[in-house]
């Protein structure tokens, strides 16, 4: 859905550089902005370099945007539940970790997840309990 968005505003902003005649250099580089982007984009995905995408190339290019995008949200999220500021999540915030609530007394202990063993979870080892509550939530 994102990948649409994204090239439905390139093409529009494509379309829109064709039908006005007159544009400054600013504008100009505000509309190529979001092709240089698709065509750097296309250029990752298309391993074999022909100018094409196969199906394959597609999906896989598909599932490391998606993945790109998931780990972006996981850390505005830790970001989010670190309200000190540490860079790390202490017994207290990790206690107020939706997913924990949500296990209730079934929610692991946070130091099965403290790699490190400092009474506090990285950006890493918060990835690592949302990877594990999220298969474990149903069982």
């Amino acid at each position: 859905m994102a990948v649409a968005l994204f090239i439905a505003n390139a093409v529009q902003a494509q379309s829109q550089s064709v039908t006005t005649a007159t544009k400054t250099p600013a504008t100009r580089a505000i509309q190529a902005q979001p092709a240089d982007e698709a065509d750097a984009i296309f250029a990752r995905w298309d391993t074999d370099h022909n100018g094409t995408l196969s199906l394959d190339e597609f999906r896989i290019g598909w599932h490391q945007l998606q993945a790109t995008m998931t780990l972006r949200r996981l850390h505005e999220q830790f970001v989010a539940m670190d309200t000190d500021k540490n860079g790390c999540l202490d017994a207290e915030e990790y206690s107020r970790l939706e997913l924990i609530r949500n296990a209730g007394k079934r929610a692991p202990p946070m130091s099965m997840f403290d790699t490190e063993k400092n009474q506090c979870l990285d950006f890493k080892e918060y990835v690592n309990v949302v990877n594990y509550l999220l298969r474990h939530e149903h069982k």
